[in-house]
């Protein structure tokens, strides 16, 4: 944040008056010099009690409100000190400095432009000439004249801070740095300073001495909720996820009223998994600022995480009566119908948006979800024929991309349909490059890890329960498919995509050593200890029963790319089952392809690289097969969709469920909202429509097929 300069001791002006001011005149400067500010206030005070028109007194007077925080007040000394002395300098930097303050940065520029018309080098001018600029909005501007202050004083704090905050803007990280450093070193004890360089810090990747800066600025007396929001931000991004929750816990302690930290505190409880406590404060952030969009927002993606979807569809109900022209509400009442299954309802909500906002083609993607948008759906026409459109003028954005290729791909146009997807994914892979080679890395270190002699070792940990189901594989393999047959039988339930394990991947270095530094995951698992674990058991086992109650005696958890974590879910349920979920590998990695994901899955946008990502997943399920200590069910989704009720006996039997014809019509039972990318799909009944789906798109596959080798690349045109 801009930091303005100090009150500067006035230099000696020429005052009208008598002999007597003189020595007040002299006491009060000295003791502005020496930092004595209340000492200094009462000084200038009785020089204006002896003759109220020195232009002197006003201007240190208007310097000392400032620092006080009376920009008001100041405002009103400095302005008429600038008029009894319309050529003083000090006078003329007090009233462009109160100007600034007061929210005209405008008018304080002309001051200021006076004052260094006479004076070019002045620090103090050069550095507040910055802030206008700043506070127009003009960053480059700005870095011009902090640049200009510190050659005119090099060791300037208030510059380099100013400066430093301005690069760190743009983007100019390292040398945004570099300042931020030399403001700390110029004046340690200046909070501001250390706030600013821990975010830097954080910024550059250094969240550990971010965490060192902030604890300093909070001991010097800096903004205790700025420095506690900034230690709850670095300790986030070292995964230390008990030391954040701690850390947002004390700041809303400090200020429970405050929605901006209670909306971002929810949002690290949402990717905590703790979704009831996530949403109280959501409401609580909401009720105390009912009109903030962003707010309310949140609240109704909070909802949809928690599984509350009637309310979140009763609040947007709500919005849009109030404000039928937002298109922002038409979206989310869109958005929720869709996450509730009730995908006409939904078409016309996120129609609506983007007939009010058609420049936003998010809108586009949305409508795609609602199903199929063949040749006789009117929003399929207006997204193909707008996509047609950027595409002759080369303007095709990611979104509409995405949009038009799923058009064209449900009307059996596959060559524009692959054209469009292939744009899309150019940009995105440009975004978010996969490093493939530290993925293999990382296989090879699970595989290294978690051995027979691991799991021996470690036997004595973990739950008796055998509620716990891992249904595991590629994106796109029908791990959701999977689930809702397994939630459509009476003693079962589907908790969706959880994040626990990956929570727990990422925190375990903190549980069990001393942060990532001392031995990173996997190799930090061969320390686990029942204090380390038993606390996410528990918290694991109380997100399962808030889904399936007393009642459920197997309870999903589908997050696909939880076969990375097989070794840690086999340590903590060591009763619990994994059904792995594979289909043909074109099929998914086609289907990963073309979808817009919103997050994530950066290896999906080079077909290249798709299939070496396909190829690691094979190797590390070949091992877990061989080491894992608990049961493991390949399903296959072929055979599944092709023989569902046979396919469906097995999967309840290795379960330990008894056969119930419900899960073969999972598509009709009033379910759970389906938060997943199969959420169309999942509603309908079982079909083929999708197997050897990629056969269509051979011609462009070439890559991908190549590198999933036999029996695809033999496919691969010559």
């Amino acid at each position: 944040m801009p930091r303005a300069p100090r009150p500067v001791a006035p230099s000696p002006a020429r005052v009208a008056g008598t002999a007597r001011l003189v020595p007040l005149l002299e006491t009060a400067r000295r003791l502005q010099a020496a930092g004595h500010w209340r000492e200094a206030e009462a000084a200038w005070r009785q020089v204006l009690a002896q003759d109220d028109r020195v232009p002197e007194a006003l201007a240190a007077l208007a310097g000392l409100a400032l620092r006080a925080g009376q920009p008001g007040a100041a405002l009103s000394l400095a302005e008429r000190a600038a008029t009894l002395a319309p050529e003083d300098t000090q006078a003329l930097l007090a009233f462009g400095h109160a100007l600034l303050e007061t929210g005209r940065p405008g008018p304080a520029a002309q001051v200021l432009d006076r004052v260094l018309g006479r004076k070019p080098r002045l620090p103090e001018a050069l550095l507040l000439r910055g802030l206008a600029a700043g506070r127009q909005g003009q960053r480059d501007p700005a870095i011009d004249w902090f640049r200009k202050a510190l050659r005119a004083r090099k060791d300037y704090p208030e510059a380099h801070l100013n400066l430093g905050t301005c690069l760190a803007q743009a983007g100019q990280t390292d040398e945004a740095l570099r300042h931020f450093n030399r403001a700390v070193a110029l004046d340690p004890r200046a909070p501001l300073a250390h706030l600013n360089l821990a975010q830097a810090l954080l910024d550059a990747g250094f969240p550990a001495r971010a965490r060192e800066h902030a604890a300093k600025a909070r001991a010097l007396g800096g903004d205790p909720l700025a420095a506690l929001l900034m230690q709850a931000r670095a300790l986030e991004a070292e995964d230390n996820f008990p030391a954040t929750l701690a850390t947002w816990r004390a700041l809303l302690a400090l200020a429970p009223a405050h929605p901006g930290l209670l909306n971002d505190a929810a949002t690290f409880l949402l990717n905590d998994n703790r979704l009831d406590e996530a949403v109280a404060w959501q409401r609580r952030a909401v009720a105390l600022r009912p009109a903030e969009a962003v707010l309310r927002r949140n609240l109704i993606t909070g909802l949809m995480s928690a599984g509350a979807v009637a309310e979140a569809e009763e609040r947007m109900k709500a919005w849009v009566a109030a404000s039928p022209g937002a298109p922002l509400a038409w979206r989310l009442l869109g958005d929720v119908r869709v996450r509730a299954g009730r995908f006409e309802a939904a078409r016309t909500a996120l129609g609506r948006a983007w007939t009010l906002d058609p420049a936003d083609d998010s809108h586009a993607v949305a409508l795609t979800t609602t199903g199929r948008l063949g040749p006789e759906n009117p929003w399929g026409d207006r997204i193909a024929a707008r996509a047609g459109a950027a595409q002759a003028a080369g303007t095709l954005g990611v979104d509409l991309a995405y949009a038009a290729g799923k058009v064209w791909d449900d009307r059996k146009e596959y060559d524009r349909a692959f054209a469009a997807y292939r744009v899309a994914n150019t940009v995105r892979g440009a975004e978010a490059p996969f490093d493939a080679e530290a993925h293999d890395a990382e296989i090879s270190a699970l595989i290294d890890t978690f051995t027979p002699a691991l799991f021996q070792d470690l036997a004595g940990l973990g739950s008796s329960s055998e509620v716990p189901v891992l249904v595991v594989g590629l994106p796109r393999s029908g791990t959701t498919l999977a689930e809702q047959i397994i939630a459509s039988h009476p003693q079962a339930a589907g908790a969706g995509e959880l994040t626990h394990f990956s929570r727990l991947e990422a925190v375990l270095p903190w549980l069990v050593g001393n942060g990532p530094g001392a031995d990173p995951y996997p190799g930090c698992a061969r320390a686990l200890t029942p204090a380390a674990l038993d606390p996410f058991i528990a918290q694991y086992l109380a997100a399962l029963e808030r889904v399936g109650g007393a009642r459920a005696r197997r309870v999903v958890d589908k997050l696909p790319n939880n076969f990375l974590r097989l070794g840690l879910f086999a340590l903590a349920f060591p009763r619990g089952r994994v059904v792995h979920c594979r289909r043909d590998l074109a099929d998914t990695c086609l289907s990963l392809y073309f979808q817009n994901f919103m997050g994530g899955h950066a290896f999906r946008h080079d077909l290249a690289t798709l299939g070496r990502y396909a190829r690691a997943h094979e190797r590390v399920m070949a091992h877990w097969r061989q080491v894992l200590p608990v049961p493991m069910l390949d399903l296959d989704y072929a055979r599944l969709v092709a023989d569902p009720e046979t396919e469906a006996r097995a999967l309840l039997a290795f379960l330990d469920l008894s056969w119930d014809p419900a899960v073969l019509a999972f598509h009709q039972r009033r379910q759970q909202p389906v938060a997943t990318a199969s959420r169309w799909q999942v509603r309908q009944p079982i079909t083929t429509r999708s197997v050897a789906r990629w056969r269509a798109y051979a011609a462009h596959l070439g890559p991908l097929l190549r590198e999933l080798g036999e029996p695809w690349s033999t496919e691969v045109a010559q």
